[in-house]
């Protein structure tokens, strides 16, 4: 979907990964007072890894789902004021250029439609491997519709500037959403740091009182469901705030 450079992909899981090997060896330090646990612990920088990475994904389809509401809105009103499909594109491509710059992903693949419009291919087929490119539901949904509707001699004018409607309908409910919601967001991360935090805070104030849960079978137990627990439930907290529209 998104024009990434090697090194930007790179960097990123290289981050990912390194912050799961932190956190697992601060678990490790936390929980078992031995870091070689963080050998036993290291499925969970798989986890982590994949986990940002879906997060990731998500953004840049968000993103990208924005780009295309823009992208899509200026082809509607190159449309309306009478340019043909290929010049209200072209008409976008200059658009998206000042707002995003020339190399940005969203300029690159409207830059491709207007080159295969040129070469008289079919707008249908083009937005639908523009759609299935970008694995965006929202523009796969505006894909399927407009080829069905163009089949059957549908408005393309109105098709567009419904689409536009919608996704710009969306982008609402989402920003509302995002803003009821950002500070459980905050509260849920302070809380999943909290229980980490207070065996911290124990293992520096009062050290006696934790000590028999480290180097004995039965404290390692014990701490190893009250680390499941843990990411059970961080888990769980993470699903709570994680709104889907």
């Amino acid at each position: 979907m998104k024009s990434l450079r090697l090194p930007d992909i790179c960097n990123g899981d290289a981050r990912y990964i390194a912050e799961g090997i932190v956190i697992v060896c601060a678990a490790a330090y936390i929980f078992y007072e031995n870091i070689l646990m963080a050998l036993i612990l290291s499925p969970y920088v798989y986890l982590y890894y994949k986990q940002r990475k879906k997060e990731r994904a998500k953004k840049d389809n968000n993103e990208f789902r924005r780009k295309f509401r823009d992208g899509i809105m200026s082809v509607s009103f190159a449309l309306n004021v009478g340019y043909s499909i290929e010049n209200a594109f072209v008409q976008a491509v200059g658009e998206l250029e000042m707002i995003y710059g020339r190399e940005s992903d969203i300029v690159i693949k409207f830059r491709h439609i207007v080159i295969r419009l040129s070469q008289n291919e079919n707008i249908e087929d083009i937005f639908m491997d523009f759609a299935e490119e970008s694995k965006v539901e929202d523009i796969i949904y505006f894909a399927e519709i407009f080829r069905y509707a163009k089949r059957s001699g549908g408005d393309l004018i109105s098709i567009i500037r419904n689409t536009t409607q919608i996704i710009q309908q969306k982008e609402e409910v989402l920003s509302e959403i995002d803003t009821i919601i950002s500070g459980k967001r905050m509260e849920q991360k302070v809380m999943s740091i909290i229980p980490a935090a207070i065996v911290v805070y124990l293992k520096l104030t009062a050290a006696e009182f934790i000590q028999p849960l480290y180097g004995n079978v039965y404290g390692a137990v014990i701490m190893t469901v009250c680390l499941i627990v843990y990411v059970i439930a961080d888990m769980w907290a993470k699903r709570i705030v994680n709104i889907e529209v």
